[in-house]
């Protein structure tokens, strides 16, 4: 299996584009998860819409991106 994590804050579209790109891959054993880092955009309805099982979204209270890493 191969986790890929994204950490973000307030980039609902590129974070989107991301977590596309990464699940349209042929290697279908993967995860992606998502650490949003006290976004105050619409980050979790976007990624709630797309809607599919290898996708973790995960929200944490603005700590910075390395935080953000290290929980995913």
């Amino acid at each position: 299996m191969v986790t890929v994590i994204i950490p973000s804050y307030n980039r609902a579209e590129k974070v989107k584009v991301a977590v596309e790109s990464v699940l349209a891959q042929t290697w279908n054993d993967l995860e992606v998860i998502v650490v949003d880092d006290g976004s105050s955009d619409n980050t979790k309805e976007v990624l709630s819409a797309l809607d599919d099982p290898r996708l973790r979204y995960v929200y944490q209270d603005n700590a910075g991106a390395c935080a953000a890493r290290n929980r995913g």
